[in-house]
């Protein structure tokens, strides 16, 4: 039992060293975020994931905005244009088949005594579904930004350090 707690601890410790975080620089085209400068003050900022949830690339635009709106030395950005992209999932046919054994107790009364036996009983299920529920999707969103120094112009800006404050902590998970 002991080799096998050690086997099981080593071996999850080796898959979590081994995933790469959601959060990072895109590769040739792989997942994370890639930006392209339009003008000065403008950015197009793209993020690719794998995931279930729409708004986690979008998050991870956004925090890639302010980031970059630091980086360039302005205070706040505007979205000035938001594409999010999904990827079809195939529909994965799941069959599943099921056999059960139990025992049935009988009780059968006449009139004056009762005969009680168990006899067997088997049960079959089979079921096909068509699911993609748990399937990941490829979510693509591009932010085209403009940033700007000083007080944000409106209510639909965004200041990059409140960004990056509420949202860095999401790409160290």
């Amino acid at each position: 039992m002991k080799t096998i707690m050690i086997f099981l601890s080593i071996t999850i410790l080796l898959a979590g060293c081994t995933s790469k975080p959601d959060y990072r620089a895109a590769t040739d085209g792989s997942v994370g975020h890639s930006e392209q400068k339009i003008s000065e003050d403008r950015y197009r900022v793209q993020f690719k994931i794998y995931s279930n949830s729409v708004a986690d690339a979008t998050d991870f635009a956004l925090l890639r905005s302010a980031q970059l709106t630091q980086q360039e030395g302005f205070d706040w950005f505007l979205v000035t244009s938001k594409e999010t992209f999904i990827e079809s999932t195939k529909m994965h046919p799941a069959a599943s088949v099921g056999l059960s054994q139990n025992r049935q107790t009988v009780r059968q009364c006449g009139l004056l005594t009762c005969d009680t036996y168990q006899r067997p009983s088997s049960q079959m299920d089979a079921s096909i579904s068509l699911s993609s529920q748990n399937d990941r999707k490829e979510v693509h969103t591009v932010l085209d930004i403009r940033m700007g120094k000083g007080m944000k112009p409106n209510d639909d800006s965004y200041h990059a350090q409140d960004v990056i404050d509420n949202l860095g902590n999401k790409a160290i998970e």
